[in-house]
């Protein structure tokens, strides 16, 4: 079987390499190409030599004129330039029913066809892609390229860009371009020829003889390129002969004056024969097609009129003739140079074999309508959205961090202002700054594109508080981006044309000497040059260009959700150096990624999930939740479903929070215990009363659990009853005792129950002294029981010195970057970001949102190790993840790994007791039970642990399979009557359906 797999692998590997190679001279031989020869009338090989442009946004009559064109000539190619992509294969289907012969359809499309469609997925610009130093990385991502090309019913990409760009202040490559080193740009084009040609699309590199050292714009004039041969060999035409030696199936020729290789003078050489012919064809050997760029850009125009200049450079040894001014005069001055002796039929015949021989490789033999249902999905489809995201993770480029500054540690020490300047979007805050919050509490600020002086200074003003500025610059997209569309491009180039300003300069003086910052380029490497005395900041990351996806990436750089190993691909004098880039070997905190990253069906995943929750919502089991999971640090599902209530009015989003319930216990008060364990406060196997000395027994001082221990009572089995209901010794005839209420916090009345609703501060000794007088159940038998995490708050700021909560926000919370973790969320956050719970109907006769549902926790004020505090699911993944870790998160040592296994193991297996301690743990024989008999599923690995809570959250870790899981809702909304959520088990179907899928 193995060599059955291994024969099928060499076959799939040498059909792929046949397929990047691109013989033309075979395929002339192919039948078909013999028969649909025969089939042309003179004037209709001609017209095999010709594309037309078009585009799926222009006007009605333009495209039928197109058609008409097609069908009047039989053209040999369109080529797409900007539109829709389903409008796009509409036409591209009446186009082809048009042509007698079957087009050849091409696209300008060097980062994708998102280069020109709105709507789909780009990739990134080249020099970003170079900014890789990965030819595998490229080819990767020219193999999504093509994907989309064959879907979308192209043949041809007009790329890759092979022209070495080493002028900075060229006004057209630039961006294009993969860089500077000749030598580089050639194994990366090569890279991205083989991506596009294994996979059916032919191949054009452009814009031979090399286009990467003009300061002027071949659509507008003729550029200069006056360098000696021995330098154009080894910088220009370099890429070119090795793409083909490579066998690039198509080379496009460019609008250039070159003295050295043509000395004709003003010649471009698109219609030069001693280039393309002599250098390309003769001493080259090249047998691939030559294509001439757009027939209408000025540098060709210089030399000749629109049918003179087409004849011209079909002589010159061009195949095909790339988008003429005027396609009827194209045609007949080819016809005339005929005529006139100065083309040959001969020659016309051949280059139309060789053309429809193209056309036979790139299948247009077999040519299919575009079926454009579901189209749009298809061309965005997780695949090509993990090759992007792989692409931008190997290409953002550390330049500076010093003293390690990135990835951000001590998070808790740091007050961080996010700043964008120059982003044009109307939609505040960026993408980078919605992922800088993920990862802690930050604070944005905005800059416009012309900001003044006194913009400047208020800002400094604002700043002053803060002792790290995150600055986000996009000069080059807010400035330039229109030089790198072909047909939408700056005529005169301004003075600094990267977007720097005198106050932009002034910012970055400040940031680098008067505040500690990291700087980001969304922009064109070359800004940096653009900077008069650039002051480098403590952390400076190059990342190309704004794309959402980039911005995005480029903040999970900044805390260690990704790692960098991006090199400068250009020379950036005076301040960095070609392959410049600082590398950071790997991940410390979450990473936010898709399912396709792990290898996960996301449309399997998403539509499993949607349908519980979905169903669940009908019923009526919640009005909304949240759930996230994540594997081996990678956040691979977040989503929110519904909404806060039932009336519909708010949707869940992801930085809403939820109610933790009895999720509190392992999350707040095991927290605790699990740090005082780790510091020796705390000795598992010591009687609890050593901590709380209430429960020693003493002459009038009744207890019946002094000689309980912690390893006991956390693993539920020291004989504690489930629950007390403290409140209802607050009440008289009924009705809550003014004894102990007040509606207003007064001296002794600070216990905030609810809104409105204050309780005395006595209250909390008499809740202690019903634990201490609870009934004790019978020792050594599993009853779960909160009672004595209701204590643990005491505990903590007994053993510590300090305040329970201070103790967590200290230990955890804060260097956790976990700030939505906390008691009491109205003192901190608005109202409509918390998820409400239940009409309590039963003791504080109001709608509870925004303080404990709990009756336990409320009574001490909302302050509870049973129960209090509230969350997102982004916050809470970070501490599971720390445990899941076994105590370390961010590359910082939290808790040690021994005390966690300690807590997470099985305490009494004999007694038939599932638990560690405090933590839930799955069901003993859990593996070998039916699903439905399981517990929380027959998947979950026995070092598995978590808890549950009775507002309806659910949170899970799996240290053995790398799995953690957040289940948030507000089940008991508006009552807590009827567990639905709990009939339907939403919450652990959520959880097999994540196992089922990671393990496919």
């Amino acid at each position: 079987m193995k060599r059955f797999a291994l024969l099928l692998l060499i076959i799939a590997c040498s059909f792929t390499q046949s397929r990047a190679q691109f013989d033309i001279n075979k395929l002339m031989e192919h039948q078909w190409v013999d028969s649909v020869f025969n089939s042309l009338s003179p004037e209709q090989r001609i017209a095999q030599l010709v594309w037309v442009n078009t585009a799926a946004n222009k006007d009605v009559t333009s495209q039928f004129k197109v058609a008409e064109l097609i069908k009047k000539y039989n053209l040999g190619g369109v080529i797409f330039f900007s539109g829709d992509p389903v409008k796009q294969a509409q036409l591209t289907n009446l186009y082809q029913e048009e042509a007698q012969t079957p087009l050849l359809v091409a696209m300008d499309a060097e980062w994708g066809v998102g280069m020109r469609l709105p709507g789909v997925i780009p990739f990134p610009y080249n020099m970003m892609m170079g900014a890789s130093d990965s030819p595998e990385q490229i080819k990767a991502v020219a193999t999504a390229m093509a994907q989309q090309m064959k879907r979308l019913g192209v043949h041809i990409n007009l790329g890759p860009v092979a022209d070495s760009n080493t002028q900075p202040l060229n006004p057209i490559i630039g961006m294009r371009s993969f860089g500077e080193s000749p030598q580089k740009v050639a194994d990366y084009a090569i890279a991205y020829m083989q991506g596009l040609q294994e996979n059916g699309i032919i191949a054009v590199a452009k814009h031979f003889p090399g286009h990467g050292d003009t300061q002027s714009d071949s659509h507008y004039t003729l550029p200069l390129v006056p360098y000696s041969r021995d330098r154009l060999d080894t910088v220009e035409l370099y890429p070119f002969r090795k793409l083909a030696e490579a066998g690039i199936a198509g080379i496009m020729t460019a609008h250039l004056s070159v003295p050295q290789l043509d000395p004709q003078e003003a010649i471009p050489s698109s219609l030069s024969a001693p280039i393309i012919q002599g250098i390309l064809q003769n001493e080259w050997g090249y047998k691939g097609l030559v294509i001439t760029d757009a027939m209408n850009m000025a540098g060709a125009e210089t030399f000749g009129a629109p049918g003179a200049i087409e004849a011209l450079a079909l002589k010159a040894g061009n195949d095909v003739v790339e988008f003429p001014k005027d396609i009827e005069k194209a045609i007949e001055g080819i016809q005339q140079a005929i005529e006139r002796n100065e083309l040959t039929w001969e020659e016309i015949n051949h280059k139309c074999r060789r053309v429809l021989a193209a056309k036979r490789w790139a299948g247009l033999h077999q040519i299919k309508p575009i079926n454009t249902r579901n189209l749009l999905n298809d061309l965005n489809s997780p695949q090509a959205e993990l090759s992007k995201r792989q692409m931008i993770e190997a290409s953002l480029t550390l330049l500076e961090n010093q003293n390690q500054l990135i990835p951000l540690s001590r998070l808790d020490t740091l007050r961080i202002a996010s700043l964008v300047v120059g982003n044009q979007s109307t939609i505040m805050p960026t993408p980078f700054q919605k992922i800088l919050a993920k990862y802690t509490q930050t604070t944005n600020f905005f800059l416009p594109e012309n900001f003044s002086n006194k913009d400047l200074n208020n800002l400094k003003e604002q700043l002053a508080d803060f002792n790290l500025v995150i600055a986000g610059f996009h000069l080059y997209e807010s400035k330039t981006r229109h030089s790198m569309q072909v047909g939408n491009m700056q005529r005169v180039r301004p003075k600094r044309p990267y977007g720097l300003t005198a106050e932009t300069e002034s910012l970055l003086q400040y940031l680098g000497t008067e505040k500690n910052s990291i700087e980001v380029f969304f922009s064109s490497p070359y800004a940096l040059s653009e900077i008069n005395d650039f002051q480098k900041p403590q952390g400076l990351v190059l990342s190309y260009q704004a794309d959402s996806l980039v911005q995005e990436l480029t903040a999970q750089l900044i805390f260690g959700g990704i790692g960098a190993s991006g090199k400068l691909p250009v020379n950036l004098a005076p301040y960095y150096s070609l392959g410049d880039g600082i590398s950071i070997d790997k991940a410390i905190r979450l990473k936010y990624t898709i399912p396709e990253e792990l290898g996960v069906n996301s449309a399997s995943l998403t539509s499993r999930i949607d349908s519980i929750v979905d169903d669940a919502i009908a019923q009526k089991a919640t009005p909304g939740c949240s759930v996230l999971a994540a594997k081996d640090g990678k956040v691979f599902f977040r989503k929110t479903y519904g909404h806060h209530t039932y009336d519909q009015l708010i949707p869940v989003k992801e930085n809403d929070l939820y109610d933790l319930a009895s999720v509190t216990k392992i999350t707040g008060a095991l927290a605790a215990a699990l740090k005082l364990t780790d510091d020796g406060a705390i000795n598992l196997d010591s009687p609890f009363s050593n901590s709380w000395p209430d429960w020693k027994k003493s002459l009038f001082h009744r207890s019946n659990k002094e000689a309980l221990t912690w390893r006991e009572i956390l693993a539920h089995q020291a004989g504690l009853i489930p629950y007390l209901n403290f409140w209802t010794a607050t009440r008289k005839d009924g009705q809550l005792n003014s004894k102990w209420y007040s509606f207003q916090p007064t001296e002794k009345n600070q216990l905030e129950v609810s809104p409105g609703l204050f309780l005395s501060q006595r209250f909390k000794k008499k809740i202690y002294r019903q634990v201490r007088l609870s009934e004790l159940k019978e020792p050594g038998k599993y009853v779960y029981s909160g009672l004595s995490f209701l204590l643990i708050p005491e505990i903590t700021k007994r053993l510590s010195g300090e305040d329970y909560t201070d103790f967590l926000n200290k230990n955890f919370y804060h260097q956790l970057g976990a700030y939505t973790i906390t008691y009491n969320p109205l003192e901190r956050f608005p109202v409509n970001r918390i998820i409400p719970t239940e009409y309590d109907r039963y003791y504080r006769n109001q709608q509870i949102h925004g303080t404990v549902h709990d009756e336990a926790a409320a009574v001490l004020g909302g302050i509870s190790g049973n129960a209090g505090l509230f969350a997102t699911a982004n916050d809470l993944a970070k501490l599971m993840e720390m445990y899941r870790q076994m105590g370390t998160y961010g590359n910082h040592k939290y808790l040690n790994k021994k005390t966690i296994k300690e807590f997470t193991q099985v305490q009494y297996p004999d007694n038939n007791n599932r638990r560690g301690l405090g933590f839930d743990k799955p069901l003993l024989n859990n593996q070998e039970l039916d699903e439905n008999r399981s517990y929380p599923c027959t998947a979950a690995n026995p070092e598995s642990f978590g808890h549950s809570g009775f507002t309806g959250t659910f949170v899970w870790t799996d240290p053995a399979n790398g799995l953690t899981y957040i289940f948030l809702s507000n089940r008991v909304f508006p009552t807590r009557e009827e567990n639905k959520l709990g009939q339907l088990n939403v919450r652990t179907n959520i959880l097999k359906v994540i196992y089922d899928e990671v393990e496919k």
